[in-house]
């Protein structure tokens, strides 16, 4: 496990060009060297080094970081926001590649599953970089950091979109852990196109290893050396990074999706999402909703059964 020293305070920030702006100016005097192509500004002062990446994400860690964090949040006029003391993933010095999905919970939009690799060597960078579990991140902190990854890491990424889900869930009769396992099967083939060499490939678990190959059975390929974890996402930083990863492939296809109905398509499954549908309805046809939603949810079900009355 990783030695104790690892674990660097860090604070973190989504900044505008302007805010970005007046950081560096504030803190030019310290600038020193950047360490990759992808930091826009990076300097030390008061035992602490901030970074600012060309997303925009502003990263301040060290010793000194509330100290200096608390400065910058002054400058900017922004309360300060609670520290991040910890990095949420703790994961063993391996190689691994790691999967996860996102939109099975969702009404509206894809599923994505995505993949990603985390050398050894790139985990201390990971770890400075604040990654975790996408769920315990924002919009803005997913758009901001996934590009980086992407740059940073071999990844690979399925999208199966309304029109092809609604298929295969109403014609061949495909239930979502069916179709899951499937997307992790090829996204990790896929990746293994890219990586030759790694420890382990860690599947974060939506049901038993037995159940998963027999969902696959049919298919030509099949990756067997796989481990399905429970919570891998707070365990390895290859899921937690694919999360990220898949995460930000939903919020990009969801933007689209949100620009073709024409409003703010809602996430979940709940009563926001019962509202768009009667919205969305009185504009367009029930057919629509096969290249915008899943729906074998209970949403238009419901929807349907009140219409019928």
């Amino acid at each position: 496990m990783y030695k104790d020293e690892w674990f660097i305070m860090n604070y973190t920030l989504s900044l505008s060009n302007d805010q970005a702006t007046d950081v560096i100016e504030k803190f030019k005097e310290h600038q020193v060297e950047p360490t990759n192509n992808y930091t826009l500004f990076r300097a030390k002062y008061k035992s602490a080094t901030l970074t600012i990446f060309k997303t925009y994400t502003l990263i301040v860690q060290g010793s000194g970081a509330q100290k200096v964090f608390e400065e910058i949040c002054s400058l900017l006029g922004l309360e300060v926001a609670e520290k991040e003391e910890k990095p949420q993933v703790k994961t063993e010095l391996h190689s691994i590649i790691g999967t996860d999905e996102v939109g099975t919970g969702d009404f509206f939009g894809p599923i994505v599953v995505a993949g990603a690799f985390v050398p050894k060597n790139k985990i201390p960078y990971l770890m400075r970089l604040g990654i975790k579990d996408s769920k315990k991140m924002s919009d803005e902190r997913v758009r901001a950091v996934a590009p980086i990854l992407m740059k940073e890491l071999p990844y690979s990424m399925l999208v199966l979109d309304n029109l092809k889900y609604n298929f295969l869930t109403r014609v061949r009769g495909c239930n979502m852990n069916k179709l899951k396992a499937h997307l992790h099967n090829n996204v990790i083939y896929k990746l293994l196109q890219i990586v030759k060499e790694y420890d382990r490939i860690v599947i974060d678990a939506f049901t038993t290893k037995e159940k998963y190959f027999e969902y696959i059975k049919d298919e030509k390929i099949k990756v067997e050396n796989v481990d399905l974890e429970e919570k891998a996402e707070s365990k390895h930083l290859a899921v937690a990074a694919a999360s990220i990863i898949a995460r930000y492939g939903f919020i990009l296809e969801f933007d689209r999706l949100s620009k073709e109905v024409g409003l703010e398509l809602p996430k979940g499954a709940g009563g926001k999402v019962d509202l768009a549908i009667s919205k969305i309805m009185k504009l367009k046809s029930e057919r629509f909703f096969d290249r915008i939603a899943k729906t074998n949810f209970k949403n238009f079900e419901r929807y349907k059964r009140k219409d019928s009355i």
